[in-house]
C-alpha cells in the first residue's frame, strides 16, 4: 500500500507540473548584434520573423559563440529558431538548442576520453 501512495504521488506531481511546449520553427533575419560582458561574454541578436499567422515579430535570442572569435553570424543573415506558440517572443536558435540539450553529454564524453589517457599510460609503465 505504501509504494501504491508513493507512485500515486509521483503520477499527480508529473501530471501538475508537466508543461506541453509547442516549439515552432521558423526562419528569421539578424537585424542587430548585442555583445555583453560580465563574468562571461554574451552576444544577443534582435530577430525579426514571421509568425504562423504572416505576422511578422521581433524578439530576441542568445547565439552561439566561439571562444576568442565570437558570433559567426552578422546583421543580415538568416537563422533558423523555434519561438513557443503561447508566447512568440520566447525564441531559442536551433544551434542552442542542441548545445543546451547534449551540451553535458559531450562534457561528460570529452572528460572520460581525457581521464583514460592517464590510466593507460599507468598501466603500460607497470
Amino acid at each position: 500500500m505504501k509504494y501504491t501512495c508513493l507512485l500515486l504521488l509521483f503520477f499527480i506531481s508529473e501530471f501538475c507540473f508537466a508543461q506541453e511546449d509547442n516549439w515552432i520553427t521558423s526562419e528569421g533575419v539578424i537585424t542587430n548584434i548585442a555583445y555583453h560582458t560580465g563574468k562571461r561574454a554574451r552576444e544577443t541578436a534582435t530577430i525579426k520573423y514571421k509568425l504562423e499567422n504572416g505576422k511578422e515579430q521581433l524578439g530576441n535570442a542568445e547565439l552561439f559563440r566561439v571562444p576568442f572569435i565570437g558570433s559567426l553570424k552578422s546583421v543580415g543573415d538568416t537563422i533558423s529558431i523555434n519561438y513557443k506558440k503561447s508566447n512568440p517572443v520566447l525564441l531559442e536558435t536551433r544551434s542552442g538548442n542542441i548545445l543546451s540539450q547534449y551540451g553535458m553529454y559531450a562534457l561528460i564524453i570529452l572528460g572520460l576520453i581525457f581521464s583514460i589517457k592517464p590510466f593507460m599510460n599507468k598501466n603500460k609503465a607497470s
